[in-house]
């Protein structure tokens, strides 16, 4: 673990990362008392300790290398599924979850996509499948940047990682194009093909598999 007077400052900058150093730093579970200790006793005021330590418990337990057994916290060597990384950034992105969750569940979620493009699985559908796991996540990305948030570096990261998986936009947001029943869905009942509509959330194509293949479709309006 880092000394004290850089864990203060850790803490100082961001209190989520520096409880996550003193987990990560000990030797056997640790209970969320000694945890605060250890950074009152680097110099930090306990009042602001547990003033941080309150707000950033709940998120803390969803960080995918952190086991809670018994109110004590663990740092663990195999993270939780990336499926379950996928189900806490969809039910949490929106909520502008702190960068140091998000970036450790985004890291999970692609090591696994990078595992199974590496390894000897070979099967296309399974390929198809964790390509989808990013196209959810970048349309939740399409979502922030269009209602003005400042997510540019989660903007970029999926923006790299689905051209690496193959993975082709189909519209951007408030473009105007026509209706195709295969690469469009509107709420309510569906306009002409051919018809003029305006893309609210943008869908993903994966090229992966030789034939192109809707991985998510274009949210569109009339």
């Amino acid at each position: 673990m880092a000394d004290a007077n850089s864990l203060v400052g850790e803490f100082q900058k961001d209190p989520g990362r520096a409880f996550l150093e003193v987990i990560e730093a000990s030797p056997k579970p640790i209970r969320a008392q000694a945890i605060k200790q250890q950074i009152v006793d680097a110099g930090a005021r306990k009042g602001d300790v547990d003033r941080h330590w309150t707000r950033v418990q709940r998120v803390i337990k969803l960080h995918p290398r952190v086991a809670v057994a018994n109110n004590k916290y663990s740092w663990t060597d195999e993270p939780e599924p990336a499926r379950s990384s996928l189900d806490v950034l969809a039910a949490n992105l929106l909520a502008k979850i702190p960068s140091w969750l998000a970036e450790p569940l985004i890291q999970n979620v692609t090591d696994t996509l990078e595992i199974v493009s590496t390894g000897d699985t070979g099967h296309s559908d399974r390929e198809f499948e964790k390509a989808r796991l990013v196209a959810d996540l970048a349309v939740a990305v399409e979502i922030l940047k269009a209602r003005g948030d400042s997510i540019d570096e989660v903007a970029k990261l999926f923006a790299e990682e689905t051209q690496r998986k193959r993975l082709w936009p189909v519209g951007q947001p408030g473009e105007t194009v026509q209706f195709d029943p295969e690469t469009h869905e509107v709420p309510g009942a569906p306009p002409d093909l051919g018809a003029a509509v305006r893309v609210v959330r943008c869908g993903y194509i994966w090229r992966g598999g030789g034939e192109p293949v809707v991985a998510v479709k274009a949210t569109v309006t009339v």
